[in-house]
């Protein structure tokens, strides 16, 4: 006949104490407070009985708990690249990590990460750039932290780290229209509905057109189409779509004396086109981009950019992220974490891509 099993309360009884202290002796449970007498009675008496204490496996840490998830549409600008470094480095000193996802803003993949974050038990999430899955986000902010880098959007009822675009564009049009340009382009990736930074920065400037009294028609746009954008800007994106649409204009140049580009490696891709054919910079065509990444100030590029604040938007970022995670654990009511919504003024750096506008057309 097989023999019984020693059980906790075999040995509480042999003990003549209760079966709880028992197994707090037994399991060396931390913060006990037994006489010494009773501890060794205890531990004597089941080894004389034969008890086996079989020790429960430590409970694996959550690591996804501490972990905040950066979704960006690429990891090929360095616009992305500033807000992940700095996300990164102001996390690890509040002892979360980050985990980056790229979207290629796709509804599809932002819907997935989403899901992965709320099934996992991510930290939270923060976005770098208008998302699609609206109404997903929406849900997912009720209960989880979001935060958002980039334009307002009424749709999205999320915390907020604003980008200004519409006044970023306007400012680089005056700056243009105080040196004497009347006629300007502005390059930029595909204008989809959903891209509002774009739209609201091609916005901007035309309203600096429009106040100094000229027609909005003094803004050329060339605009790379999706099928472009996917067939032909497979590497440094953002450059080689620069360099196809200059390269486009300068098949028809009209009197364009400057160019604005939808971000600093877009204009640095239209400088090197038009230097390339032997134009000059600024005294041929002036150049002008978004973003004042780092490249911007490098000697022989130094090109006139806004400047976001990127590096102070991404720990603004995770300070938000970090007051919606201790609203929703500590709020008693179960409501969504009240919405912020923080806005940065952006700021021009002037450099040597702009100067005076050519008084003829072409070279």
């Amino acid at each position: 006949m097989k023999k019984r099993k020693v059980t906790t309360r075999d040995v509480a009884a042999r003990c003549g104490i209760s079966q709880t202290t028992v197994s707090m002796i037994l399991s060396e449970k931390e913060g006990m407070h037994f006489a010494k007498e009773t501890i060794e009675k205890v531990r004597s008496t089941a080894e004389k009985m034969g008890y086996q204490y079989k020790k429960r496996a430590p409970k694996e840490e959550n690591l996804a708990g501490k972990t905040i998830m950066i979704m960006v549409p690429s990891v090929n600008s360095q616009y992305y690249t500033t807000i992940i470094s700095a996300v990164t480095e102001y996390a690890a000193k509040n002892y979360l990590n980050i985990s980056i996802c790229s979207t290629m803003r796709e509804k599809k993949r932002e819907e997935y990460y989403l899901r992965l974050c709320e099934q996992s038990g991510f930290y939270g999430i923060i976005c770098t750039y208008p998302p699609q899955a609206i109404e997903s986000i929406n849900q997912f902010y009720k209960k989880h932290p979001f935060v958002l880098i980039s334009d307002y959007n009424p749709e999205l009822n999320v915390g907020l780290v604003e980008l200004d675009s519409y006044k970023s564009g306007k400012i680089v049009g005056q700056h243009l229209l105080e040196h004497g340009h009347r006629e300007i382009g502005y390059m930029t990736t595909p204008l989809n509905q959903s891209e509002i930074p774009r739209i609201r920065r091609l916005d901007g400037i035309k309203a600096a057109f429009i106040e100094a009294g000229l027609s909005e028609d003094s803004v050329h746009t060339y605009t790379i189409t999706d099928y472009q954008w996917k067939n032909y800007c497979t590497g440094n994106r953002y450059y080689e779509a620069g360099v196809l649409l200059t390269e486009f204009y300068l098949k028809n140049p009209n009197n364009i004396t400057a160019f604005i580009g939808n971000n600093d490696i877009m204009s640095i891709g239209i400088m090197d086109c038009l230097q390339k054919h032997g134009y000059r910079i600024p005294e041929d065509y002036s150049i002008c981009g978004f973003d004042n990444t780092l490249s911007t100030a490098f000697y022989g590029i130094s090109l006139t950019s806004v400047d976001h604040s990127l590096d102070e938007k991404g720990k603004v970022a995770v300070d938000m992220l970090i007051s919606q995670m201790q609203f929703l654990t500590h709020s008693k009511t179960k409501k969504q974490s009240p919405v912020m919504r923080l806005l940065y003024e952006p700021v021009l750096f002037t450099r040597n891509s702009t100067g005076p506008a050519r008084k003829k057309a072409g070279r």
